[in-house]
Parts: structure tokens; C-alpha cells; sequence
């Protein structure tokens, strides 16, 4: 074997191990492998792809932002490389940036579909819902059995309460929370016989996450009828209220940096319509590179570890199956006075919580302005059933956590000071 054919093996061996360790989910690895390979083959682009995926991954995303530019300017025309830098814009809540980035691989290569659908995605956080339409049709189009944009679809769908037509597209899709859908339109449909055969078919099959929780802890009470929650029975009573001080660590300094950055415009503002006269971040703020992330993290991490302690004897699904491996996925939102945020649950969650930043001046009898639970879902029928509300008494610096499937809503509020709080949801790595 010659010396040129010696290296090119060579290198086609380190740059197979970097995709095996990409394909595992292990960036850390990714990126020390990454490093080593670029250094010795600078002029590979795919080394530097998965140098900047790696990056990306694990958090690093200013920096991965940095490689893809560098790529598309040595390559512009690249179609994959302009994608990649919109995906990396998108996660640290640059949709606008994403969406020009997204545009320009498809001006190179028309039949992308992972730069369509990823441009149908940053549509619909801008609310475009007509356009992220027809991006997700053109995936279709492109691949009919392409399961991510078919469940995209049948969520607009869901979204607007077309039950049967989001229930046409979600048999086609095997999307994790495809089937909890499913289970969903049958109790909005009130289709009572099916819900109950589809539900113990889900069961047996150990299909297990927030939505389910949520849809059954609502057709319990609507069908009057016990039925053991695979996620959570009793969710109401898994509420658990602490407070992060400055003593944790979080200053009062680092939580005015965080509220200074959500004024600051720097990342575009989500299209939010549950909420009224506020404003709600795009993008992942666990993955920003500011000096409030680690402290913020680590301040939070501490609270999920005493949130489990606390239930740890309960028994409950979502605490025995406690994701292994998990991300944490933070946004802030801020709401003015007359504002508030309709009732939702976060169905991609597991733990979800908010940690108050700033609150408005109430009366002390008042209700205004604090956080209320239900099990009721805001869009499905409820009949003579009254469901249960409860209100938490929330204070400034005070953090509340709570099962993913519990529905959730802010009280509306009149005065000067903003609502400030910094949601967060535990993310199960699949």
C-alpha cells in the first residue's frame, strides 16, 4: 500500500469512528475526536461538520455557528452546510436567521428535505402556519412516509381541532407521541369505547409519556371512571413549590443578566398564541454562552434532585421510569399588565417548572398573577363535569416543578411591574 493510500485509510477510519460516536449521542466524544481529526486533516469538510455537530450538541453553539460559516465560505455552495448553520441559528432562538439560511440550501438544492422541514418548523414558531404547510406537504411529497413531517402535519391539525383530519395523517407516522395523539382525538370525539380499547392497547404496549397523562387524567372525570395513569395518577398532588436564593449560588445579579438578555432582542421572540400582551424566547437558553447558563443550570439541576427526593416513595410512571439520559430545554416569558397565558401542558417534557424572575404587586387575597392547575385540557369536552383548580401562592425567586402532563395557566394581572419567569422542562434524551 502506498503512503497516500496508507493515509487516506487512515483517515477514512478516524472520520467512521467520529460518526459512530455521532450516532450514539456521545458529542463529548464527537468533539475530542473532532478536534484531533481537523488538526491532522484540515481541508476535510466532513471532519469539520461533525467538529461543528458536536459542538452544536453540546451546547456549544456559537462556536459551531463560527465553523458553519467558515465551511460555506470555502464552500458556498454547500447546500448542506447552509442547513446545518440555520439549525444551529434556530436553537439558540435566531429563527429569522435560520429561516434565510434554511432558503438558501434549497435555492442549492431544491429537494433537501431536511432543510425543508427544518424551515417548516422555524415557520410555525413565527406562525406561519400556511407556510410551514406547504414545507411539510413538500416533505411528503418528496417522502411520503417521512414520520416527522406527517406528525408535524397532523399538529396543525390538532392545533385547530380537526380532529378527524389529524387523525388521518397520525396512523402514518411513527412519531413517539403519534399514538397518544391518537388516544387524544378519541377522547375529544368522546368516542368512549374506542378510547378505553385504545388506551389499554397503549398500556400493554408500555406507551408512556406526558400526553397520555394528561388525556387520561381528563377522560377519567369526563367518563367518570378510574383509570390507572400510566404517567401520573394523582398529578395535582406532585406539585412541589422551593425557592433558589442567592445563596444557591443564582445572584441577584446573574437573574438581572437574565432579564436584561430577554430585553435585549438579541434572539427573536416565539409566536405564542396562548399568550396575551407578553412576549415568550425562542431557542434553547441552556445552550446560550451568556454568564447567567451554568449557574442557572446548576441552580435548577439542584432543584430536580430534591423535586425526585421529595417523591421518590410516590410510585408514580414518570418518577420509576425516569429518563436515564436527559436535556434540559429553557425559554423565559414575560408577561404585561392585563396579560396572561392560557391553560397548555408540555407534552414534550417529563419535569416541567418555572422559576420566578419578577412578579406584579397583588393584593394579598388576590389571585392575580399566580400560576393555576387542572386536569382539565382547554380543548376537550368537559360536559356536567367540574373540574378541580389549583393555585399556587407563588413568591419572587420562588421555583415550582410539576409532572408534564398537568395543565397550567397565569392568572391575568393589572399593574406596572412585568410577570418575569424562566420555564424549564426535563427533556428525555430518545
Amino acid at each position: 500500500m502506498t503512503k497516500v493510500k496508507a493515509l487516506d485509510a487512515e483517515k477514512e477510519r478516524r472520520l467512521q469512528d467520529i460518526v459512530k460516536y455521532f450516532t450514539a449521542k456521545d458529542f463529548e466524544q464527537v468533539v475530542e475526536l473532532g478536534k484531533k481529526f481537523t488538526e491532522n486533516f484540515p481541508n476535510n469538510g466532513a471532519g469539520w461538520n461533525l467538529l461543528a455537530l458536536g459542538y452544536k450538541n453540546t451546547g456549544n453553539v456559537e462556536k459551531a455557528i463560527r465553523i458553519f460559516k467558515a465551511m460555506i465560505k470555502s464552500a458556498p455552495k454547500t447546500a448542506m452546510y447552509h442547513s446545518n448553520l440555520g439549525n444551529a441559528y434556530a436553537a439558540i432562538g435566531k429563527i429569522r436567521q435560520g429561516i434565510t439560511s434554511f432558503k438558501q440550501a434549497l435555492k442549492l438544492e431544491p429537494s433537501a428535505i431536511n432543510a425543508t422541514e427544518a424551515l417548516g418548523i422555524a415557520y410555525l414558531e413565527l406562525n406561519k402556519t400556511g407556510d410551514a404547510i406547504k414545507c411539510f406537504k413538500r416533505v411528503i411529497k418528496l417522502d411520503p412516509n417521512n414520520r416527522d413531517s406527517l406528525y408535524y402535519l397532523a399538529n396543525i391539525y390538532l392545533t385547530d381541532r380537526n380532529w378527524e383530519k389529524a387523525r388521518r395523517y397520525l396512523p402514518k407516522t411513527s412519531h413517539r407521541l403519534s399514538k397518544s395523539h391518537h388516544l387524544e382525538c378519541l377522547l375529544a370525539l368522546e368516542e368512549k369505547e374506542e378510547f378505553f380499547s385504545k388506551y389499554q392497547e397503549l398500556s400493554s404496549e408500555g406507551v408512556v409519556d406526558p400526553l397520555i397523562g394528561a388525556v387520561i387524567s381528563h377522560g377519567e372525570q369526563l367518563f367518570e371512571v378510574p383509570i390507572n395513569n400510566t404517567f401520573c395518577n394523582n398529578s395535582l398532588d406532585h406539585i412541589y413549590l422551593g425557592r433558589i436564593g442567592s445563596e444557591d449560588g443564582f445572584s441577584d445579579e446573574l437573574a438581572q443578566q437574565l432579564i436584561d438578555f430577554h430585553h435585549s432582542n438579541k434572539n427573536d421572540y416565539r409566536s405564542q398564541n396562548l399568550l396575551k400582551n407578553g412576549f415568550q424566547s425562542s431557542g434553547n437558553l441552556f445552550l446560550l454562552r451568556e454568564p447567567f447558563v451554568p449557574e442557572l443550570k446548576l441552580a435548577i439541576e439542584r432543584q430536580i434532585e430534591r423535586y425526585r427526593q421529595n417523591f421518590q416513595t410516590s410510585g408514580q410512571g414518570f418518577l420509576t421510569l425516569w429518563p436515564e439520559k436527559y436535556s434540559l430545554f429553557g425559554w423565559i416569558v414575560s408577561i404585561n399588565s392585563e396579560g396572561n397565558l392560557d391553560a397548555h401542558m408540555h407534552k414534550e417534557g417529563w419535569l416541567s417548572g418555572s422559576f420566578y424572575l419578577s412578579l406584579p404587586e397583588t393584593e394579598a387575597a388576590s389571585d392575580d398573577g399566580k400560576i393555576a392547575f387542572s386536569l382539565c385540557g382547554p380543548r376537550y369536552p368537559v360536559g356536567g363535569t367540574v373540574f378541580e383548580k389549583k393555585v399556587l401562592d407563588i413568591k419572587q425567586r420562588d421555583i415550582c416543578m410539576f409532572p408534564s402532563s398537568i395543565f397550567h395557566e397565569t392568572i391575568p394581572f393589572k399593574g406596572e411591574k412585568e410577570r418575569i419567569s424562566f420555564a424549564f422542562d426535563v427533556i428525555p434524551d430518545l
